[in-house]
């Protein structure tokens, strides 16, 4: 059977993020500000810096449907100190309203998990405010546990 490229594309495609993708990134995280009640403070040289500067402290993932970035997915490397395991936390998914409800959101964590275990990571950590039920309930069918560290924080095991 021949899956056309339309239906591919429909379906979307998770790739890593690249110097191209900062600026629509960067307005996609505005969003994700508003969408929270913040006013955005992004800056497109810092995030660009943060993700291919000489020292990257991020890495990123980017979804795209039809040729257009709808989502973003932003990692960071934690060591901890016990049990001495590395741990990827995942610090922003998100997709553009108009695109959700396709898995796409889904997509972004799956591939977060591969990245996390070539790192060689033991963890994958993300955290939604308490009043976030929506994004709890979504990391809960991911397979996400309740984390030790407080209320929202959910972690799941990449070993």
């Amino acid at each position: 059977m021949i899956i056309s490229q339309d239906i591919i594309e429909a379906r979307g495609r998770v790739r890593p993020m690249e110097r191209h993708d900062v600026p629509v990134v960067s307005g996609l995280m505005a969003r994700l500000a508003r969408h929270h009640g913040d006013a955005p403070a992004i800056d497109a040289a810092g995030l660009e810096a943060d993700l291919f500067g000489p020292a990257p402290a991020l890495h990123g993932l980017v979804v795209e449907r039809f040729g257009y970035v709808v989502g973003y997915a932003l990692m960071t490397h934690i060591d901890r100190a016990q049990p001495s395991q590395r741990e990827l936390a995942l610090r922003h998914v998100f997709v553009l309203e108009s695109s959700r409800g396709l898995g796409l959101g889904k997509q972004l964590v799956g591939a977060a998990r591969a990245y996390g275990r070539e790192a060689g990571c033991a963890f994958l950590a993300v955290g939604a405010p308490p009043e976030n039920r929506r994004a709890q309930d979504f990391y809960r069918t991911l397979g996400f546990e309740p984390g030790r560290s407080g209320a929202g924080q959910f972690a799941m095991s990449l070993q």
